[in-house]
């Protein structure tokens, strides 16, 4: 439990770098004049805990199969998407000048919850590789002191 904390924790720091980018990117597309007070430093986080919260009330311990992890990070994805358009939008009567933000907000959230797992998969990867090298050098030690 402790580990999948520690990785909810740093899909929550990594989230919130890649929503304040799309946020960036997508105020440039949208609202290119639209200026914001300091009060629109506290969103990233709040999405970030939004984008957050699903990884820990779906957390398993029980061994999933490939198909059963896809499965569950796709319903995590668009849970997380939902909550984010329910967060952004709920308080508005949508109209057709909301489909283009909701669109562009949804395809973000999509690309952030990807490149999170892509980051944390090549953390994992960096760790898994440095493990391996100092089993290596362990093996080597041992090796030549039994000779």
């Amino acid at each position: 439990m402790k580990e999948h904390l520690q990785t909810q924790l740093a899909g929550f720091f990594i989230s919130v770098t890649l929503i304040n980018a799309a946020m960036f990117v997508l105020g440039l597309m949208l609202q290119p004049d639209l200026r914001f007070g300091y009060e629109a430093f506290a969103y990233p986080l709040i999405y970030g805990v939004i984008g957050t919260v699903p990884g820990l009330v779906m957390y398993s311990k029980k061994e999933l199969t490939v198909k059963q992890t896809l499965i569950r990070e796709f319903i995590q994805m668009m849970l997380i998407v939902a909550l984010i358009i329910g967060f952004m939008f709920g308080r508005f009567n949508i109209t057709s000048v909301h489909v283009p933000q909701i669109i562009g907000v949804s395809i973000s959230v999509m690309i952030i919850y990807v490149l999170v797992h892509v980051f944390a998969w090549l953390m994992d990867l960096k760790t898994a590789n440095k493990m391996t090298e100092d089993l290596k050098v362990f093996q080597a030690r041992e090796s030549s002191g039994k000779e």
